[in-house]
């Protein structure tokens, strides 16, 4: 039975999780030839300061993302 842990941030639509749970099942039954009821996808959504890039908080990241963006 092929198991998918997803980590998200928080703030997507419940319509756009569910859309990604069923595309990802699919995409992992075709890709292991295995019957699409046994796959199980379990997401687990994050806040900001629980996840970091290169050594920062998120939000100091999406901060500087955000000031290369208004740069360009």
């Amino acid at each position: 039975m092929p198991l998918v842990y997803i980590n998200l941030m928080k703030g997507r639509p419940p319509e756009k999780i569910e859309s990604m749970i069923t595309a990802v099942s699919y995409a992992i039954a075709d890709s292991l030839e295995a019957d699409l009821d046994t796959v199980r996808v379990m997401v687990y959504e994050m806040e900001e300061h629980q996840y970091g890039v290169a050594g920062k908080p998120m939000r100091v990241v999406r901060e500087e993302r955000a000031r290369a963006k208004e740069q360009t």
